[in-house]
């Protein structure tokens, strides 16, 4: 056997919760309630379908010691239908030790700087963990941080299901090592239940409400064609156009609320969880003289009015405080490109 096949990823994370999707429809909440699970599922089925002969789990199995035992007993069940095919398990998170006493007990466990030794034997493949020298002939792993050295791109899966919108990347690496060649052929496997991504789109100018809910509907329906359901942040870039009635569309909220609607909740294979426009966005008002200069002149007002009320009445007034509000500039730099 030249060729040896695995999938390699980081920590599994069993027990931890999906975070960030409180104002989520239930069927949302229900596929992250069993999302990390799911995924190991995945991640076994990916070894299986790979005629893979180990996987290997770079991270932890849990992050709370709490979780370890059920953890244990549920991935005891599923791993049964590996070890039925011939397919070992290599653990080397800190929980690798404890996870084989309280059940795992025909895992390979692997510590830092230890080397996982891949040779042919007339049964097939032989694993073996060792430190020290690497005999002639046999292809050698050694565990890192990050996971395996040799396997590019291990880094990028320090985990197998992202937990929230501030973690990106996840899955697993379907690995192919050649024993004679010592090279190392690996490419990315979505096993992940839920992808969290952030997206900017950028709008040609003078789009109007109406132009930039349709590019983020056919946006979004392009981001649902891969596997598992999508969670996207938008952020929206670009000089937009409005009169005075549509303007009240451009509201972060309301964009969002209509663009929900406009993905059937969803179900399409992405969930939008949050727009917002960047600070290079600019609006253009289409509206009429009178109403900009009445918006001016409440703005002023209103400033006065709160300063008013807290400089003793004995001060004679020298004059409306102009530029002295962020109201105002917020004004001025409406009123600029409307000018």
């Amino acid at each position: 056997m030249s060729l040896v096949r695995f999938v390699h990823t980081g920590a599994l994370r069993l027990g931890s919760p999906i975070m960030g999707l409180t104002d989520s429809p239930e069927w949302l909440r229900r596929i992250a309630s069993s999302a990390v699970r799911q995924s190991v599922v995945q991640f076994f089925d990916a070894a299986l379908a790979g005629g893979c002969q180990f996987v290997y789990v770079a991270g932890r199995l849990t992050e709370r010691a709490e979780d370890l035992r059920p953890a244990v007993n549920w991935l005891a069940c599923q791993y049964e239908r590996l070890r039925q095919a011939g397919v070992r398990l290599v653990l080397a998170g800190a929980d690798a030790s404890e996870a084989v006493e309280l059940g795992l007990s025909d895992a390979l466990v692997m510590r830092r700087g230890e080397r996982l030794l891949v040779s042919s034997a007339a049964e097939g493949m032989r694993l073996q963990v060792a430190a020290g020298r690497v005999p002639a002939g046999v292809c050698s792993f050694e565990a890192t941080e990050a996971g395996l050295s040799g396997v590019e791109g291990a880094a990028e899966c320090g985990w197998l299901q992202p937990l929230s919108a501030l973690e990106s990347g996840g899955g697993c690496l379907v690995c192919e090592a050649d024993l004679q060649q010592g090279a190392v052929a690996v490419w990315h496997s979505a096993v992940q239940v839920l992808r969290f991504v952030r997206e900017q789109l950028n709008c040609p100018d003078g789009t109007t409400p109406e132009q930039l809910l349709q590019l983020l509907l056919s946006a979004s329906r392009g981001l649902a064609g891969l596997r598992g359901t999508t969670v996207v942040e938008w952020e929206i870039d670009g000089r937009l156009c409005a009169d005075s009635l549509s303007g009240s569309r451009l509201r972060e909220v309301e964009l969002l609320r209509d663009l929900r609607a406009g993905l059937c909740a969803g179900h399409a294979g992405a969930w939008p969880a949050r727009i917002r426009f960047s600070d290079r966005s600019e609006l253009s008002l289409s509206a009429g003289v009178s109403v900009l200069s009445r918006e001016f002149s409440e703005a002023v007002q209103r400033r006065h009015l709160r300063r008013q009320s807290v400089e003793s009445a004995c001060h004679p007034m020298q004059g409306l405080p102009l530029g002295t509000g962020s109201e105002v500039a917020e004004t001025l730099r409406v009123l600029w490109p409307a000018a």
